[in-house]
């Protein structure tokens, strides 16, 4: 981070906050209302958002009057929290997070994606080209711990957001899995696949695509081994059994590999 940069906010998989480099700890518990505060902020994009809005969210059970006197309590506590009201920004009735003072992993991992997006639809890929989409993929996959928020319980002003990152994480690992696999450097697609699966266990795509290269590079028991994960994650968790396709697969393999049976 540059230097003006002076809180980092994680929610990808966790939430944390860091300031100036160190962890803020309250001395018993972060306080519950402002931070809920600040995460309803970042899901709503964290710019500009309506206080009348983000005060009818939180405290839908008072009138307008009130829920602005809570939301602007809470504000000032989570400022105090914080450490620096410079963080937040309330202007003509809108807050903002001060992107020159504060970083977030999930608009960091949205960048991210956008690069890897921009580099793919190059027609042309040079070793230039290589090392940066490595890079860039390798920025996403430490960025995405998990899903937005995958810790707190599910709440409506969340999922939108928690969606919309899920889609493109998935997406931008497959498709930069594929792209590996077509400039025949399986491991650096495997690598993705892996990510994938560790992150969201239920896309069987991941699964098929990790079979055909586990194959490819002669790895079969870890190829069996993937068909056997998926079909075990999907029977337990939604009752359901691999798809026709995962399925055509796996026999595709034992007969083309009957000794890995």
């Amino acid at each position: 981070m540059e230097n003006q940069e002076l809180l980092q906010i994680f929610t990808l998989g966790r939430f944390s906050l860091v300031h100036n480099g160190q962890p803020i700890r309250h001395a018993r518990k972060a306080p519950g209302k402002p931070i809920l505060l600040l995460k309803t902020l970042i899901a709503w994009g964290g710019r500009e958002v309506g206080a009348v809005n983000l005060a009818a969210s939180l405290w839908p059970d008072q009138d307008g009057d009130r829920a602005r006197q809570s939301f602007e309590t809470t504000l000032h506590r989570l400022r105090k929290y914080l450490g620096d009201d410079r963080f937040l920004l309330l202007q003509d009735g809108h807050l903002t997070l001060n992107s020159a003072r504060v970083w977030v992993d999930a608009w960091e991992f949205q960048r991210a994606v956008s690069a890897v997006r921009q580099i793919l639809h190059q027609r042309e890929h040079g070793t230039e080209s290589l090392e940066r989409l490595q890079s860039r993929g390798e920025r996403i996959i430490r960025l995405y711990q998990g899903h937005f928020l995958a810790r707190d319980n599910t709440a409506c002003w969340s999922v939108s957001l928690q969606e919309r990152l899920r889609t493109r994480f998935i997406h931008c690992m497959l498709a930069l899995g594929r792209f590996w696999e077509q400039h025949d450097l399986p491991e650096l697609a495997i690598h993705c696949y892996q990510k994938g699966v560790e992150v969201d266990d239920l896309v069987e795509s991941f699964y098929q695509r990790l079979m055909v290269c586990y194959a490819d590079t002669g790895r079969l028991p870890e190829a069996m081994a993937s068909y056997r994960q998926c079909r075990h994650i999907l029977s337990v968790v939604l009752g359901l059994a691999p798809t026709a396709e995962t399925r055509q697969i796996y026999r595709s393999l034992l007969t083309r590999y009957p000794q890995a049976v």
